[in-house]
């Protein structure tokens, strides 16, 4: 057999050097490729995370705008009670009616608005806030607990609905997408509001 001897500028690579070369590249973008999907699933699972604490943020907004007002009554309508604890009568305290003359205020309590019912729907995982026509949901669908504590003008627990100056309101949210290194994270954010006609 004949060797062919290379010339002067015709020098190439070894099949072993092309292997090499291949492994290399090989490692390197699996690398590249494995960190960007590690990057993708933190950036999601974050993402995730402000939006469970965005929407329970929104839920103790909304649910404090309604608990506000509650027994506002200046033209004294004939049936009237501020707050109903547990008016669903489930047992919980993550249910509670509110009526205010307040739209407009004019000694008719019947108005849009007026009296509303905000409760957690434990199998759906949603607020829904019933305005007389029906239960609407208020929420995205990853709120895991309400819960009302009723107060007393000295911040005592109170059971007695006509007693109630402070409503302390506590929600917690779950986020969709699980993280396999702590699970679903859960927020719990709480407030408290003060009735202002107590």
């Amino acid at each position: 057999m004949a060797k062919k001897i290379a010339r002067a500028g015709e020098a190439g690579f070894t099949l072993i050097e092309f292997i090499i070369a291949m492994a290399i590249t090989t490692v390197v973008l699996g690398a590249t490729v494995g960190l960007a999907a590690t990057i993708q699933q933190a950036y999601t699972s974050d993402f995730d995370d402000v939006a469970v604490e965005q929407e329970v943020r929104y839920s103790l907004d909304w649910i404090a705008r309604y608990l506000r007002p509650a027994g506002s009554n200046p033209y004294s309508c004939a049936v009237f009670q501020p707050i109903w604890i547990d008016p669903n009568g489930t047992g919980t305290n993550n249910n509670v009616r509110v009526q205010a003359d307040i739209n407009p205020p004019d000694g008719d309590c019947t108005d849009a608005e007026e009296d509303v019912t905000i409760a957690l729907d434990t199998a759906r995982n949603v607020i829904t806030l019933n305005t007389g026509a029906g239960a609407v949901d208020m929420t995205d669908p990853i709120i895991t607990n309400l819960v009302f504590t009723y107060m007393d003008s000295s911040h005592n627990p109170t059971a007695n609905e006509m007693q109630i100056a402070y409503v302390g309101i506590a929600v917690t949210g779950q986020s969709r997408g699980r993280d396999t290194n702590t699970g679903f994270t859960t927020f719990t954010l709480s407030s408290e509001v003060r009735i202002r006609t107590r």
